[in-house]
């Protein structure tokens, strides 16, 4: 095995944006790639068409994100049009394999990444691009090498597939069991979110801004409680780049406090958005632009508005309450108003039993989907050290 630069074993064009006259959506010349916003798994998905292409790329190489971001690849499965966001790097195919190409730089994202320059946003130009080398071995070794990551890729595919087959069973079953909340064929009642509320709060019940200020710092090192945001249920990471209050803020910002299990909505930005706030085990504090809410549990499963809220029919009653042009927020009486089905607390209860059988069965999925990337991730090292063969 030996290191050669790209510049010996590909051939690497620059993307260059034809004409904008040239650009449309009906599909009237060929396929334009303008960056990684066209990336799909492993090849890009058509969106833009263009009649007057200035660089291509054809099929089988491998298309680089070159800025914001850099280093993503996608191996092109179609002639087609590339942009200045995107390389085209070609193998040589007495030296490389295409395959083996998209492998290598796909375990060199993020050295790759780490040469882009700018300050506004990263990019690499084509004179750095030459210069990195990858490890080159022989192509019958290259060809046993992608046999054996295809075969490993396939295995976290399916995983993947699985797991999301599981929240798909979820929501078939809701229902099954409901019915479309748009048409309520099964006549449950229809109240407003609020007739069940017993708490609706948010950061700035707790006092004044000046108040707030003057009692609440955010911290980013661990502290006595997290202050969960957006991003973090995003995520659903709470332990890696978040923020903490130390004890004096938690016990000040006594109106939202966070338990675990209650519904958390946006109230800017992306309003309306819906999570459901899982059970840390530890002191939480809502953060700003979010709204927390409890209900009466005689009446309502957290678990099972959860679900109601999230439904397509639902989601768009929400919607339908935000207001802004540009900056898009929700007010608390809006949230109150949206109306919902309301079937009996024993229905609410067994669906939340199916929910976390289900769940279990996720959670054994995802434990498994993670030790499977991490065995691939060590494969590739492996292979590209001429470990495997």
């Amino acid at each position: 095995m030996k290191w050669q630069k790209l510049k010996d074993v590909v051939e690497l064009t620059m993307g260059q944006s034809p004409s904008s006259e040239s650009y449309n959506e009906d599909g009237n010349g060929m396929p334009f790639f303008q960056g990684k916003a066209d990336f799909g798994k492993v090849t890009p998905k058509v969106r833009m068409y263009c009649t007057q292409p200035s660089k291509r790329a054809v099929e089988n190489d491998i298309l680089m994100s070159v800025r914001a971001p850099v280093g993503d690849v996608n191996i092109c499965d179609v002639e087609c049009c590339i942009g200045r966001g995107l390389a085209s790097l070609r193998a040589k195919n007495e030296i490389l394999n295409y395959k083996y190409l998209y492998y290598v730089l796909s375990s060199q994202k993020e050295q790759i990444a780490n040469k882009g320059t700018g300050s506004t946003f990263k990019a690499i130009n084509k004179g750095i691009l030459e210069e990195i080398e990858i490890p080159i071995q022989d192509l019958d070794i290259q060809k046993k090498i992608v046999c054996v990551l295809d075969n490993a890729q396939e295995l976290i595919d399916k995983r993947k597939e699985q797991i999301e087959a599981c929240d798909q069973l979820v929501k078939s079953q809701f229902i099954e069991m409901f019915g479309d909340p748009f048409i309520n064929p099964k006549g449950w009642e229809e109240v407003e979110v609020g007739k069940y509320l017993n708490i609706l709060t948010d950061y700035h019940s707790n006092g004044s801004y000046e108040t707030l200020r003057d009692n609440v710092t955010l911290l980013d090192k661990p502290d006595y409680a997290l202050m969960v945001r957006t991003t973090d249920l995003e995520k659903g990471n709470y332990e890696n780049d978040v923020k903490y209050i130390d004890e004096h803020a938690y016990k000040y910002l006594e109106k939202s406090k966070v338990f675990g299990g209650e519904i958390i909505i946006n109230k800017i930005g992306s309003a309306g958005k819906v999570y459901l706030m899982p059970y840390l085990n530890r002191p939480v504090s809502l953060a700003m632009n979010q709204f927390l809410l409890r209900f009466d549990e005689s009446k309502v499963n957290h678990v099972f508005m959860y679900h109601l809220l999230t439904t397509p029919c639902c989601e768009r009653r929400i919607q339908d309450k935000v207001r802004g042009a540009v900056t898009k927020t929700i007010t608390k009486d809006a949230v109150r108003e949206v109306n919902v089905i309301m079937p009996p607390i024993e229905l609410q209860n067994q669906f939340v039993q199916f929910v976390q059988q289900v769940g279990k069965l996720k959670f054994e999925m995802e434990q498994s989907f993670v030790e499977l990337e991490n065995n691939f991730n060590a494969l590739m090292q492996r292979a590209f050290k001429g470990e495997l063969f």
